[in-house]
């Protein structure tokens, strides 16, 4: 069983409409999840389990039932939870001093409250029928109330509500806010309820039956508050008794005459809110009692003079939010008892109210007549209605008044005038209220007040003027209101700039003179947004009760501390928004040191968002805001300075005024409009009271030398920070320069500086920025200087290319064992970049050594891997070339293509005709096809017939890159073949260039046996081998190609390169020097050199180039040992057949 914990209770009469019911259900079904933990930890507090009484009446929590142990008590013997069975849905609890009963547990569809004694509340949510609730026994109880349950038809409310076991009720309430549930109230259901006092129906009735009400003759009052009454016809008859009847919020359009006809003690009569348009003085005949009646937010247009003239007793009348164009003026004539008449929001224009409409009722004390447009007012409205306290006309649309408007108003307390379009107060019209105590005049159009206006307001105490035009107040507008504590003047234009005058008795020297001197019980003065200039001393000195000064969204510029010298205990003063640009609180720390009182109260002062000058004079305020000044300073006044910040100088711009220090405050050392300059030419000059120093600033002016300086000793400073940063100084002055020794702080960052000597430093010197110049060294002399100086505690050393070797272990060590003093000591580095923080200074003179012990063991292993890539390259050259060439890397190095641009072929082959197989098969169509693309001189193709063979040969090798001789052991034999090789390397001899590729083609014997020329050249060259897996490629680089680099250009540079490189790319051919690969004959030793002139001699005749040559075929000057001087002799006679 879910018990319930103390939750709010929920006022049903202020719920919303039926339609957010379900909602509401589901909020209860949460509330009841968590009643239902929170009993069951009750239970276990409470330690109930061994005495739970069959009853189930207990309490969760004495501190949840609201009224103690002895209201529990109380309760409890007046009523009980019921037991619960054990099918029942039910739960019963007791929380906030009330019982709840929720049907069912969870998701409760309908709920139960009983206060016992005084009231008991049923809900319906989804359920309307109360058959499962539990038999109770209330007793007497003052109120029953049912919220959305549908009512059935032929039972009596009595019945309904049986289980509640309520045996007398004074008052029911029947609720559906509005909604109709289907049910039409008739007779029966109030069938023995005759005891009934009061009775609540709002539950959208539209009809009511005449005899409704006819078992209720004791009841008192009637609430019929928001249904859809719209017609009554002899309703109320047998309801005699009745002094409260509420028709609010219905849609009645007509009272008909004699509705109320029994009704002589009704003293209520509430119609508020219904669609009436004309009522009769019948309609309300057989009230004459009634007291108060609400005729507010209906229709009505017009009302017939008499229609108020039935009801001599009426005390309270309400026409508002209605459409009158016009009342009669004898319309509350009869109504002498009047006292409270309300008159708003009329909702169409009415200019004005009749003469004497208000007069003479001698008991009107209230009286509303705002928001009804009203463009003026008969002088004689409220003649002879003395007794007014409160008169509001605010919200009109009244440019004057009559001077005797308020002639009778004698009692007046309250007069609200706001919202008009007053530009004169007329002299009198004050003058015979003099009890009043509010008086407002806020959003008009006053442009000044007289010296008279409110002389006869003595008692006043609350004067509302703001918001109006008002520039000119007479100093004696407030002579006589002296009790005047709260005056409201925001919104104006107001200066106070054209009066003043001398307070002699109180002997307090001359005052400002402003209209408030007088107030001496002023507690709250708001001039907001004016065009006041300044604090005026008269709020200081003689307003001496004053707490609240609002002077916020004015012109004010300057303050000094006399200003905030108020005598009234703890005011605040608010100056927000103003224009002021400078405080001055230079004299603040002694007045009140000398003048403090322990007893004296605070003052609060607001100076934010105020264009602040944070320079010079500012210099005391930003002590105040640093807590620099004496404690009794900050006991005495309190300034507020959130969002304010600095206007000026240009570098403390926007900065938070409660972060500048004092030692960021300057002013100018030649101030503006004097004749006086000791600041030097191109240099700006500032001082600094925090340490009386003058500021030299020269940065960035292009100065190649320190300018004089000003001596500060000489206009009562001490000392000089000298920014020279950002110019082309390369050598600072000597102490002989006037002002130089003054120097304290010395920056001299980004210049040009290179040397700097002991005569450079300041006497005085603190502290020396030296970083970005272009020192490498401190001498000696410097270092001990700077070492021994207890002056200087800030040395800044970085930027600069220090030399870090033995001649700078002094400096170095000075800055390592002065890292307190150099504070960028972790930005000093040496020229190669090394902080100084890492050096060992002890290694710094073994650093050479060691530099030239690292480099030669560097060139050593460099040389020696040099000489191992030469010999691998000499060993290896040839597959390295051929890799090369193979691959496209850096062919550049094998190309001759500018030497024999001219030449037609790339190649004349040289063979015999008895390995033609092989020749025409492999040899010339892989030459000549793709990828090698060759031009071949081949005899069978290319040569002329007719002509001579020598010659045809001679001039095939001329006009071919290469000659490809196929070297066989049919070549050996072939005289023909042995004269191509001959004139092809005398060719290459004469041009120093070799272009002979030999290829061995099959095994040609003994190397011995050969002709000398081949077996000498063989000797001293290599060669291609036919079957050689690498053939080809050798092949194909031994012949011409050209440059396919990349963006290789033909220029002059190349061709020489190729020039000097030629016979390096045909290395396949010359000699090496090495054992060339032996051949299958192995070759003998030979000894012979070939002449670099060969010649030929036709026809066996005489030899050319004068050489001898011997019929028996010797050479001349040959010898037997194979070398040979001269040329082979060629019988060119011979055919070509013959070869």
């Amino acid at each position: 069983r879910g018990k319930k914990a103390t939750k709010q209770r929920t006022d049903l009469s202020t719920e919303s409409d039926p339609q957010n019911q379900r909602a509401m259900g589901q909020r209860r079904r949460s509330w009841t999840e968590f009643q239902l933990v929170v009993a069951l930890v009750a239970l276990l507090t409470h330690n109930l389990a061994s005495s739970f009484p069959q009853h189930y009446d207990y309490v969760i929590g004495e501190e949840l039932g609201g009224g103690g142990g002895a209201g529990l008590a109380a309760a409890k013997q007046s009523f009980k939870c019921p037991e619960m069975t054990a099918i029942s849905e039910c739960s019963c609890m007791y929380a906030s001093s009330d019982y709840e009963i929720q049907c069912p547990v969870t998701n409760p569809e309908i709920t139960v409250k009983i206060k016992p004694d005084k009231y008991a509340q049923i809900q319906c949510y989804d359920r309307h029928d109360f058959g499962e609730l539990p038999q109770l026994t209330l007793g007497d109880t003052e109120q029953v109330k049912i919220i959305h349950c549908t009512l059935p038809p032929h039972v009596s409310i009595r019945q309904y509500i049986n289980f509640l076991g309520v045996k007398h009720m004074k008052e029911f309430w029947y609720q559906n806010y509005g909604k109709d549930l289907g049910v039409r109230l008739v007779r029966q259901h109030f069938d023995g309820m005759q005891d009934l006092e009061k009775l609540f129906l709002s539950s959208g009735i539209e009809d009511i039956q005449p005899d409704l009400f006819a078992n209720l003759s004791n009841l008192k009052w009637l609430v019929l508050r928001s249904n859809h009454v719209k017609l009554l016809h002899n309703v109320f008859d047998n309801l005699t008794n009745l002094t409260v009847l509420e028709l609010g919020a219905n849609q009645i359009t007509e009272l008909e005459p004699g509705l109320l006809k029994n009704q002589r003690k009704l003293l209520l009569l509430n119609l508020w809110r219904n669609q009436l348009r004309n009522i009769t003085k019948e309609s309300f005949r057989g009230a004459e009692s009634l007291q108060q009646l609400d005729l507010s937010v209906n229709s009505m247009e017009s009302l017939n003079p008499d229609v108020f003239e039935l009801l001599p007793n009426l005390i309270e009348l309400n026409l508002g939010f209605n459409r009158f164009s016009s009342l009669p003026e004898n319309l509350l004539s009869e109504n002498r008892k009047l006292k409270d008449f309300k008159f708003i929001n009329n909702q169409v224009p009415m200019r004005t109210l009749p003469s004497n409409f208000l007069s003479n009722l001698p008991q009107l004390t209230k009286v509303f007549l705002n928001r009804c447009n009203f463009v003026e007012l008969p002088a004689s409205l409220f003649r002879g209605s003395s007794a007014i306290l409160e008169l509001d006309l605010s919200y009109n649309q009244l440019g004057a008044l009559p001077e005797m408007l308020l002639r009778d108003q004698r009692e007046l307390q309250t007069l609200n005038l706001a919202y008009n379009e007053l530009e004169v107060l007329p002299e009198m019209l004050l003058e015979n209220t003099g009890k009043l105590l509010t008086l407002r005049l806020s959003y008009n159009r006053l442009r000044n007040l007289t010296s008279n206006i409110f002389a006869s307001l003595k008692q006043l105490t609350e004067l509302h003027l703001g918001n109006n035009q008002l520039h000119t107040i007479h100093v004696n507008t407030f002579s006589q209101t002296t009790a005047l504590k709260r005056l409201d003047m925001q919104n104006n234009q107001l200066a106070f700039n054209d009066v003043s005058f001398v307070v002699e008795e109180q002997n307090i020297g001359e005052g400002d003179g402003t209209p408030f001197q007088y107030l001496e019980s002023l507690q709250v003065l708001n001039l907001r947004n004016n065009s006041i200039a300044t604090v005026f001393r008269d709020w200081n000195v003689l307003n001496l009760k004053l707490k609240d000064l609002d002077l916020s969204y004015n012109n004010i510029s300057t303050l000094n501390y006399h200003r905030f010298e108020f005598l009234s205990e703890e005011i605040r003063v608010n100056l927000s928004h103003n224009r002021i640009s400078e405080i001055d609180l230079s004299d603040m720390e002694s007045i009140i040191g000398t003048s403090y009182n322990s007893d004296a109260s605070k003052i609060f002062v607001d100076v934010s968002h105020n264009p602040l000058d944070c320079s010079c004079i500012f210099f005391f305020f930003a002590q105040y805001l640093q807590k620099e000044m004496n404690e009794t300073v900050y006991k005495r006044i309190e300034i507020d300075t959130s969002n304010v910040q600095c206007a000026e100088p240009k570098n403390l711009r926007g900065t938070p005024v409660a972060q500048v220090k004092s030692e960021d405050v300057l002013c100018e050392l030649d101030r503006p409009g004097t004749s006086i300059r000791r600041c030097p030419a191109g240099c700006t000059c500032s001082t600094r009271r925090k340490d009386f120093a003058v500021i030299v600033n020269g940065t960035g002016r292009g100065l190649t030398q320190i300018p004089e300086l000003p001596l500060p000793q000489s206009f009562g400073f001490r000392f000089i920070e000298l920014h020279m940063d950002h110019n082309n100084i390369t050598e600072l002055p000597t102490n002989a320069l006037p002002g130089y020794s003054n120097v304290s702080k010395l920056y001299v960052a980004n210049n040009a500086i290179s040397e700097l000597l002991p005569e450079n430093l300041p006497v005085s010197l603190q502290t020396l920025d030296l970083t970005h110049n272009r020192l490498t060294s401190l001498n000696e002399s410097v270092v001990e200087a700077l070492n021994s100086s207890k002056l200087l505690t800030n040395l800044k050393l970085s930027g600069n290319q220090w030399r870090c070797d033995c001649t700078a272990s002094e400096m170095l060590r000075f800055v390592r064992n002065s890292f307190r003093k150099v504070s960028d000591i972790s930005q000093v580095a040496c020229n190669d970049g090394t902080s100084i923080e890492a050096i060992q200074i002890g290694d710094l003179c073994n650093e050479n050594i060691n530099t030239y012990i690292t480099l030669s063991i560097v060139l050593s292993i460099l040389g020696l891997l040099i000489g191992l890539l030469t010999v691998l390259f000499y060993t290896y050259h040839m597959e390295i070339k051929i890799w090369m060439f193979t691959h496209n890397v850096f062919v550049w190095l094998v190309t001759e293509e500018e030497l024999d641009k001219d030449k037609m072929y790339d190649a004349f082959i040289s063979y015999s005709h008895k390995d033609e197989d092989f020749i025409t098969e492999h040899l010339i169509p892989t030459l000549e096809k793709e990828p090698m693309n060759f031009k071949t001189c081949w005899h069978l193709r290319d040569f002329m017939p007719g002509e001579m063979i020598s010659e045809q040969i001679a001039k095939s090798v001329e006009d071919s890159r290469r000659t490809i001789v196929v070297l066989s052991n049919n070549f050996v034999q072939s005289e023909w073949a042995k004269m191509e090789f001959r004139t092809a390397h005398l060719n290459s001899m004469s041009e120093k260039r070799v272009r002979v590729i030999i290829i061995i083609y099959g095994d040609i014997g003994d190397i011995e046996q050969l002709d000398s020329e081949l077996k000498a050249y063989l000797k001293m060259n290599t060669y291609v081998k036919w079957g050689d897996p690498w053939f080809w490629d050798k092949l194909r680089y031994a012949m011409p190609h050209p440059p396919t680099v990349k963006g290789l250009k033909r220029t002059g540079l190349i061709k020489n390169h190729i020039r000097s490189s030629v016979d390096d790319k045909l290395e396949l051919i010359k000699p090496v020097p090495v054992t060339p690969p032996p051949l299958t004959t192995p070759p003998a030793e030979m000894n012979g050199t070939l002449s670099p002139s060969p010649f030929i001699i036709s026809n066996g005749k005489t030899l050319m180039n004068g050489n001898g040559y011997h019929g028996n075929g010797h050479l001349l000057n040959g010898h037997a040992n194979g070398h040979v001087n001269g040329a082979y002799i060629i019988n060119s006679n011979a055919k070509q057949s013959d070869v």
